[in-house]
């Protein structure tokens, strides 16, 4: 199964796993949960959907690699204790408490949620000293004497031997008791992926039109080949650090990402013919409908692969916006409910009580931004929306305290002086919903206009179909879309679906993909 589809059925087992019954108990067993395990090549995101997964479900998430541990890191360390046995003293051996145990009781202590995902990487590929307790471990959730806590799923992952020679192949008993998902590269999922994450378009670009370049790991005489998904993830957050530092993205670059010369030298000149794209393709004047003709004629006039190109830069574009905007809207709705909650606590309060309050939502926001960037493991969605939130209470801040000295300067006091302060905290935040307002008008024109080059450019062909499915498999725009009617989106979608030819575009787009070479 593809990507997507696996992470269907881990989220379906770990909701399953978690469910309890009336009385509280899990539905199944904690004993008799089967591990999960995930099989399948390297770079294709098995790491990234589990604890995608965990975040989702708000339950904590603790990865390990088994390659980088021994049978005592894993196991424990081994100490001489004292015990009586009808009535006779005994020295015996124990065990310490495993790293691995240890980190699912500090996670636990930490968020202070009960339960979470173990997640154990390589998994047949640990050492012949570890297996056996890891078999131990996959089969009874002990290492030595400590048991992991109920309500803790375990999940595994591994590459086939193909793919690494360090990896085992499980015996037939020990796969007995796991839930084996067996997973494949599949370029389609990770492309509604890719554009749904930010991944940078002459990359999604290029893959529509060289979709075998899309991963390949394989030895050669020469050295082993490696494309992955990873590596072209990896690649896309260089350019964009490249761009930003006004640095040139070269072969030398690429090639470090991209192990596979020829895929390397392909993008690389690919890649400075999607920067002339992007040149000559004003993006910013068709989103604002100020698009000069010329334009729109060399475009109705371009190979498909310059077509794709033009359609790639809008959604890029379009998805950054509304991906923003969502987040700073969630902010807000955030905001609001902490607002509402501090007037009724500072109902006729004085000014510094009104202030204190407000100082106080400033620096729980900004500890909570500093405690996730600290911990290097949220997303970017997730800090940027931290970010939004901790600008929106500095933005109310700065207002109340502005209020509060010029109700010193008149001479206000006492409750007047409160009310005065808490009327400029409420115009501070209606300023930040105004500006969200402006956003989603913003947005909305953009795609009008957007859909409209489209479809003038080039009617409703495999273009519009591209930019239309491609927006429609990004969750954030679709809450965009429910929240904020999209008439001309709507309306694209409809006329697709009516003419019941969505399927046809599309495999006759990937077979114009598969027999067209980049023109250069």
């Amino acid at each position: 199964m593809n990507i997507s589809e696996a992470t269907s059925q881990v989220e379906g087992a770990i909701k399953a796993y978690l469910s309890k019954d009336e009385l509280g108990a899990y539905r199944i067993p904690f004993m008799m949960q089967r591990p999960l395990i995930l099989m399948g090549p390297p770079g294709i995101g098995k790491t990234a959907v589990v604890a995608q997964i965990a975040q989702r479900m708000h339950i904590n998430f603790v990865s390990y690699s088994i390659t980088h541990h021994t049978r005592q890191s894993a196991l424990g360390l081994p100490y001489i204790d004292s015990s009586e046995f009808h009535g006779q003293q005994y020295r015996v051996s124990r065990y310490t408490m495993s790293e691995i145990i240890a980190a699912v009781h500090d996670a636990i202590k930490k968020t202070g949620v009960p339960e979470g995902v173990l997640f154990l990487d390589e998994i047949n590929c640990a050492s012949e000293t570890l297996m056996p307790a890891m078999l131990q471990f996959l089969q009874y959730k002990t290492f030595g004497q400590h048991q992991l806590p109920a309500g803790w799923v375990i999940v595994c992952a591994g590459n086939p031997p193909e793919y690494n020679r360090a990896a085992r192949e499980f015996d037939p008993a020990m796969m007995d008791r796991m839930k084996r998902i067996d997973i494949e590269a599949n370029l389609d999922v990770w492309q509604n992926y890719a554009v749904a994450y930010g991944v940078h378009p002459a990359i999604t670009t290029f893959l529509s039109n060289k979709p075998e370049a899309f991963y390949k790991v394989r030895a050669a005489a020469t050295g082993a080949r490696i494309v992955t998904a990873r590596g072209w993830e990896d690649l896309s957050r260089m350019i964009y650090a490249y761009d930003a530092e006004g640095i040139a993205v070269d072969l030398n670059l690429i090639s470090q990402y991209i192990q596979d010369a020829r895929i390397a030298e392909d993008f690389s000149l690919y890649l400075d013919l999607f920067h002339k794209y992007e040149d000559d393709y004003k993006v910013s004047d068709i989103l604002d409908g100020s698009v000069d003709a010329a334009i729109r004629s060399r475009a109705s006039a371009a190979p498909f692969d310059e077509r794709i190109a033009v359609v790639n830069l809008l959604i890029t574009v379009i998805l950054h916006e509304v991906h923003a905007q969502q987040r700073y809207e969630k902010s807000c709705r955030a905001i609001k409910h902490q607002l509402l909650a501090l007037a009724s606590a500072t109902d006729g309060s004085e000014a510094a009580d009104v202030l204190a309050q407000i100082d106080k939502c400033v620096a729980q926001a900004t500890t909570q931004l500093v405690e996730v960037q600290n911990a290097g493991k949220a997303s970017s969605e997730q800090l940027a929306e931290l970010t939004s939130t901790v600008s929106i209470w500095e933005q109310i801040r700065t207002q109340a305290h502005r209020a509060a000295m010029e109700s010193s300067a008149q001479n206000t006091s006492g409750q007047d002086a409160g009310s005065m302060v808490f009327s400029a905290t409420k115009e501070a935040f209606n300023n930040a919903c105004r500006t969200m307002v402006d956003d989603v008008r913003a947005i909305t024109t953009h795609v009008d206009n957007g859909l409209a080059f489209l479809e003038s450019a080039f009617g409703s062909g495999q273009e519009m179909l591209v930019m239309v499915s491609r927006l429609s498999c990004d969750q954030t725009f679709m809450s965009f879309v429910s929240a904020h009617p999209l008439a001309s989106f709507v309306q694209q979608s409809k006329n697709l679906m009516f003419y019941e030819r969505g399927l046809d575009l599309l495999e006759e787009a990937q077979t114009l993909v598969k027999d067209q070479e980049i023109t250069l």
